[in-house]
């Protein structure tokens, strides 16, 4: 960049993960190494998040049950089995888990407020694009209205294959460019409906940043053979994406106070958001069966481990209390503050309320 202006860089879940694999091919090694090099953000509202590690999940398992069928296959043919092979089901979110945490020094989350929430609501009710005729664009809309939140004079670049919530023939559609313009805001956006990788964006930064770009391979390196390198039964950590340069320098002996609490905090929080959605969901409800919760989250797009290991984590620490057969809220201003952040979904997912 020439000048102090902030850089963001927000890709929709169709680039970043049905595209890239979450970064990992197609242009996302690059894209990552050009962020850090100029200090760019990858915007990923809560919202976004949440997304990403649902739809990892579900392409993740898709992968899998073909990768399964044609081994099966196979084996007719080779004559004996390497299906041991294969990662175990439901790996994924382990996956993205750790795949955000490789990328937290670049990652800017905005969370979801209830005011971010209204203001999507409203956006979708009243067909104001993102909105789209054959989707209500609910969540396009609440990450649409968490951009508007950047500082006036932040620089956006946004990657979308949804050309009917953002695109006119092509390009930004006029009235989100009126939008972003009067909130101060230097966006550009890039169509990724005929090259359905990060390209159409990485492409734009690497003539911007040619010294950069020169210098970083395209893909994640597979291994000498795919099959060999694959993930075995025994969980494995994500591939690692390009690193920063300035973790490579040798580290102190000596541990700063504080620092290995920010470490953890950072490598945790997506769990942390996890923990938060499923208080919510207990003290909405006030009183629940198990059963009833952990179909609710799974419901929302939450593995069913994940919601079980979260609710024990919240009764381990005394924020709900576990009866045996169900959950109960505890009284506190947490209970109050986790139902009003989830509401609009319980409302959606159950009724109640509405």
């Amino acid at each position: 960049m020439t000048d102090n202006r902030q850089l963001y860089v927000l890709c929709d879940t169709n680039a970043a993960v049905r595209d890239a694999h979450l970064f990992r091919k197609k242009g996302g090694p690059l894209l990552v190494a050009l962020l850090r090099a100029k200090r760019a953000k990858l915007l990923v509202p809560e919202v976004l998040r949440m997304e990403y590690i649902t739809q990892f999940i579900q392409a993740g398992n898709a992968a899998l049950q073909k990768a399964t069928a044609e081994l099966d296959r196979l084996k007719t043919f080779c004559g004996y089995d390497i299906s041991g092979l294969l990662p175990k089901p439901k790996f994924g979110e382990a996956q993205a888990l750790d795949i955000l945490a490789q990328l937290e020094d670049i990652i800017h989350t905005i969370p979801t407020t209830s005011d971010l929430k209204v203001a999507a609501a409203d956006r979708s009710i009243n067909s104001v694009r993102p909105t789209s005729k054959t989707d209500h664009g609910y969540k396009d809309c609440l990450i649409w209205e968490s951009l508007l939140t950047l500082p006036e004079g932040s620089e956006v670049l946004l990657l979308s294959r949804d050309a009917a919530a953002f695109f006119d023939n092509g390009v930004l559609a006029p009235d989100l460019g009126k939008e972003a313009k009067e909130k101060g805001l230097m966006l550009t956006a890039y169509s990724s409906g005929k090259d359905e990788t990060l390209m159409p964006l990485v492409n734009a930064l690497k003539e911007r940043f040619a010294d950069i770009a020169t210098s970083v391979a395209g893909d994640l390196p597979v291994g000498d053979h795919p099959i060999i390198k694959a993930y075995m039964q025994s969980p494995q950590g994500a591939p690692a994406l390009p690193k920063n340069l300035a973790e490579e320098a040798p580290q102190p002996a000596v541990v700063a106070a504080g620092e290995l609490e920010e470490l953890l905090a950072a490598q945790t929080k997506p769990f942390a958001l996890l923990d938060v959605k499923a208080l919510g969901f207990v003290s909405y409800l006030g009183s629940t069966g198990k059963q009833a919760v952990i179909d609710l989250l799974v419901q929302s797009g939450v593995a069913t481990d994940a919601a079980r290991n979260a609710l024990e984590r919240l009764a381990l620490a005394g924020l709900i209390r576990d009866t045996g057969h169900n959950y109960l809220a505890v009284e506190g201003r947490q209970v109050d503050m986790a139902a009003q952040l989830v509401e609009p979904e319980m409302i959606k997912l159950t009724g109640l309320g509405s």
